[in-house]
């Protein structure tokens, strides 16, 4: 089982902070404007309300895939010394055919017979009390083989649970991930409602700041407008419903977690999380239909296990749809989006606080 503190699950709390934020800063001028429509309260509640029952579906998703990589990591332990343990007996059994041999030639010819009078391998290797009538260096070969022989037997029933163990972990992952996609198809049209009220309120309010003083009358309130989700030149990477956790060193398959993955319904828009070219856009065995971001500002954006690329390079614009959420690779049954972040194409670093303040 893999080591390591472990970082407690940290939800996307940010992304309802950040809400909370455009609330602060454009509560007054609607008020202002004399915007109408529902109260900011209720609008910021509804947005907390379905982005609490994605995380938490999220975090069951993210715990039984941890529990998936311990109990592999548990197998493939186990097998490697099974492995060890029937290379080394092949070496013992010679030994203890090359010691009866030797015995037989001495002389011994009744503790020949009393060995190999055994119904089979095992029932010999079970005689240990008999090594007390032969020399130290005999006896030393045949319980060396009982013992192994003992453990191995032990390890083939620890491993046959473990693989029980880890029909059940997947059974579960499965059903929770199954249940996970509902909860986006549930608050899906909820969630596009809220997110064009945002950001028609966030005109009203821009168009209340920069329109000149008119003492006669009140300015008009802006049209709705479609979502505008850009924060400082960026946008999130999942256009629309999303939902992940800072598992950034989490094991998997081998390996430590150099990512965020984001949870979302099959088909979602995957977006450029800013302008930039697209230098690779392929499909690779593990992460499934990969795309290559390099931004213009200079750093590399991952994006893995996309049901489709709708782009094979070339330039695109941030917010421009690159991809659908998918579960391609090593992701079956898991729809998200592994993102990796690559500041100045070097070494990845994690990419949670970086989405969480954009989504």
């Amino acid at each position: 089982m893999p080591t390591g503190a472990r970082h407690p699950r940290r939800t996307k709390l940010a992304r309802i902070g950040a809400i909370a934020a455009l609330f602060a800063l454009t509560a007054v001028p609607l008020v202002a404007a004399g915007a109408s429509g529902e109260e900011q309260s209720d609008l910021k509640s509804r947005m907390e309300a379905i982005q609490a029952r994605l995380d938490a579906a999220t975090v069951k998703v993210e715990e039984l895939r941890e529990e998936q990589d311990e109990v592999l990591h548990d197998i493939a332990d186990i097998e490697d010394r099974m492995a060890q343990l029937e290379d080394s007996n092949e070496e013992l059994e010679k030994r203890v055919v090359e010691r009866a041999n030797a015995m037989y030639r001495t002389g011994s010819s009744g503790m020949v017979e009393v060995l190999f009078s055994a119904d089979d391998f095992s029932d010999l290797t079970s005689r240990a009390e008999l090594m007390s009538r032969v020399s130290l260096d005999d006896s030393g070969v045949f319980v060396r083989l009982y013992r192994a022989e003992k453990e191995l037997a032990a390890l083939s029933a620890q491993l046959s649970d473990e693989k029980a163990r880890l029909a059940d972990t997947e059974e579960r992952m499965e059903a929770e991930a199954q249940r996970l996609q509902g909860e986006f198809d549930a608050v899906a049209a909820e969630y596009e409602e809220l997110q064009a009220k945002l950001a028609a309120q966030a005109e009203a309010a821009k168009a209340a700041n920069s329109a000149p003083a008119a003492p006669s009358a009140p300015s008009a309130p802006s049209a709705p407008q479609a979502p505008v989700r850009f924060t400082g030149g960026m946008t999130c990477p999942v256009a629309g419903p999303v939902s992940f956790v800072d598992s950034w060193g989490d094991p998997r398959a081998g390996h430590t977690h150099v990512g965020v993955d984001m949870m979302a319904a099959y088909g979602t828009p995957v977006v450029a999380i800013t302008s930039g070219t697209v230098t690779y856009a392929a499909y690779d065995g593990s992460g499934g239909n990969m795309i290559f971001l390099s931004g213009d500002d200079g750093n590399q954006y991952w994006y893995m296990h996309n049901q489709q690329n709708l782009v094979t390079g070339g330039h695109v614009s941030a917010g421009q749809q690159i991809a659908t959420v998918g579960d391609t690779g090593n992701a079956v049954g898991t729809p998200h989006v592994h993102f990796e972040y690559h500041p100045g194409g070097g070494a990845p670093v994690n990419p949670y606080p970086l989405v969480a303040s954009i989504c």
